[in-house]
């Protein structure tokens, strides 16, 4: 795991600028850090190295082809790259000088070019300089794991891991201005998705694609692979040949991304996924795995006593930190500002906790990452199945006003969900409601105080199985292209490199995507128990009673702390002043709505959260 940038110019580079792009990114990868600066003096490729893989200084990067037509900086790790390196060898006669992926890469693009990206296993963000034809080709991997940005003008192209980089160049930094295009998006789902940012002209380069830019800065991403085309819903229908497969896949999935050169561990909240993780990775460690958990002491944000009880029936070597408000308070400000755009995620804050806690004892860690997306875990998969029921859209309104009337925050809540969509997609309807954010007709119709600068999220059901997926499973095809790439692994990249910590995530591994999205719905929801099949293999490994319990997830108390140690925000931040300073909502609709949570309808917290998120950056930044 490292970080990248590079800059192309139609005049020679600022050279202080792209030393200032590496400065950006350092935390990223503290082992080692080089610059490559092409004879024409107008491209250069940078790198800052956390080394896993081939310690040698020999592995570090800017790495060079053995022929030197091709120099590569890439972010990740090829898990695969070891069945490449002998293909290499054996069909083509390369020979090799380290035992490095990124080595892999690069000869094997001498062979294939581009086509080397489908052989690819892994998690990555690539740049390759072509020196001859004067050309840099990029790649990000298929689930988007590994971030890369770009910025684009007529005179430069740049791109890097982290926008932080991108702003540290002086003529990016002068013609960039906030995106107000996304602020509604923002509102609605508390994250900006790709391909914008929150600044015109720089772009999340999109996940799973390729481009390549040539010397006059044309650039036109392609896919390289896409879910829809490699899925086939419902054909995997038997139990027993799903768990055999589910098996196998997950054992290669976590084999592959136990090779390292340095210590290694995993997150373990004592759920099903990271518990999954945790046990098959214990079969294939000669010591006890290291796991690692923090909680709460507020208790009903507190998963940690199951994390002990799972820890200690796989025998790993387990560290647990019980946090105080306090601590996880403190760290607040730095999760804010790293993020680099708003970013409303506040499971942020223990994530950056529980990798400032590994990395005191390994340098890579495994994550449960992907499986409430491919095995229906979340509750809106279960909303958008009843949406879609034709005698709920019946009893919807009568339902809807009985529950507001209710007089129950909860009730209130889920009659959100029921509201009509009017605006955009029922599917990031039901996401923003889950999350308690704003609908998209609030936003417009209450909250802005120019209804004209609205500009709606539009998102449309995958057409390719339209009929073969349940709404459940659209919903989350939508949650694995949008809030996994775009809230969660991005929430995972930026907290665990801020300590240099490397993540892996075996479930993602895209052939266990493929697999779950080709499931039988009865395979991921049975006897209304989600995540099925998950929990029908971890049973191999643990206890019915330590999988048999309700779902936490990993959150902190927000709406707790807002009234409390976090009070200091809302006044700040929703003052009137600060309302009328920044000039985008109208004062007295979130005056009702601080009004409202503080008075106990806490299902509000989280768009109380949102707007101070978004008028503190927009404060600090604009």
């Amino acid at each position: 795991m490292c970080g990248i940038a590079g800059i192309l110019s139609t005049t020679t580079l600022n050279k202080p600028a792209v030393s200032g792009m590496v400065n950006g990114i350092l935390h990223r990868g503290p082992d080692a850090n080089g610059i490559f600066v092409d004879k024409t003096g107008m491209v250069a490729l940078a790198h800052t190295r956390l080394s896993i893989i081939d310690l040698s200084t020999g592995a570090n990067q800017p790495f060079y082809s053995a022929d030197q037509r091709y120099v590569v900086v890439f972010n990740g790790e090829i898990y695969n790259f070891l069945q490449i390196r002998e293909e290499l060898s054996s069909c083509y006669g390369v020979s090799f000088k380290t035992h490095s992926d990124t080595e892999v890469i690069a000869e094997g693009f001498a062979v294939w070019r581009e086509k080397v990206v489908d052989k690819l296993e892994g998690m990555f963000a690539i740049a390759i300089l072509d020196q001859r034809e004067h050309k840099v080709y990029l790649f990000r991997d298929r689930a988007g794991k590994k971030p890369l940005f770009y910025f684009q003008s007529d005179e430069i192209f740049a791109f890097a891991s982290e926008i932080k980089s991108l702003l540290q160049h002086p003529v990016i930094r002068s013609q960039v201005m906030v995106n107000r295009n996304v602020i509604a998006t923002f509102l609605h789902l508390g994250y900006i998705p790709e391909p914008a940012t929150i600044y015109t002209n720089i772009f999340k380069f999109p996940a799973a694609h390729y481009t390549v830019v040539d010397s006059n800065l044309n650039t036109s991403p392609k896919p390289y692979w896409t879910l829809q085309e490699n899925i086939h819903p419902g054909e995997i229908k038997s139990p027993e040949d799903a768990k055999k497969q589910l098996a196998l896949l997950l054992d290669k999935a976590v084999q592959e991304r136990l090779i390292a050169d340095v210590p290694l561990g995993a997150f373990l909240s004592g759920g099903t996924d990271s518990s999954l993780v945790s046990a098959v990775a214990s079969r294939y460690t000669s010591a006890p795995l290291k796991t690692f958990s923090i909680g709460f002491k507020e208790s009903k944000f507190d998963e940690s006593k199951y994390a002990r009880d799972v820890a200690k029936h796989l025998g790993t070597n387990h560290t647990e930190y019980i946090l105080t408000e306090r601590e996880a308070i403190d760290i607040l400000e730095i999760y804010l500002r790293h993020y680099d755009e708003p970013f409303a995620d506040t499971s942020a804050i223990p994530t950056m906790l529980v990798s400032k806690l590994a990395r005191k004892e390994v340098k890579v860690i495994l994550t449960g990452d992907g499986g409430d997306e491919l095995f229906q875990g979340y509750g809106s998969y279960t909303w958008a199945n009843r949406l879609a029921n034709p005698l709920m859209k019946i009893a919807q309104r009568p339902l809807k006003l009985a529950l507001q009337l209710s007089g129950k925050s909860r009730l209130e809540r889920i009659a959100e969900l029921l509201e009509p969509v009017k605006i955009g997609s029922i599917r990031s309807h039901i996401f923003s409601q889950e999350q308690y954010f704003f609908s998209q007709e609030e936003i417009r119709d209450q909250l802005l105080k120019d209804k004209s600068t609205f500009k709606a999220f539009e998102y449309t059901d995958s057409s390719l199985h339209k009929g073969k997926l349940t709404a459940g499973e659209e919903q989350a095809l939508f949650d694995f292209q949008y809030y996994l790439k775009d809230d969660l692994l991005v929430k995972v990249d930026r907290a665990s490199m801020y300590y240099a910590l490397e993540c892996r995530c075996p479930l993602l591994d895209h052939r266990i995507v493929e697999f779950a999205f080709s499931l039988h719905p009865s395979l991921k929801v049975r006897n209304g128990k989600a995540k099925w099949l998950l929990k029908e293999l971890l049973r191999n490994y643990i206890p019915d009673a330590l999988i048999d319990r309700p779902k936490w997830g990993f959150s902190v108390p927000l709406a707790n702390w807002l009234k409390r140690d976090l009070r200091y925000l809302i006044d700040s931040y929703l003052s009137n002043e600060t309302i009328e300073s920044i000039g985008l909502f109208k004062p007295d609709y979130i005056r009702k709505l601080v009004t409202d949570f503080l008075a106990g309808k806490d299902y509000l917290y989280n768009r109380v959260w949102v707007l101070i998120v978004l008028h503190k950056w927009l404060k600090e930044n604009q």
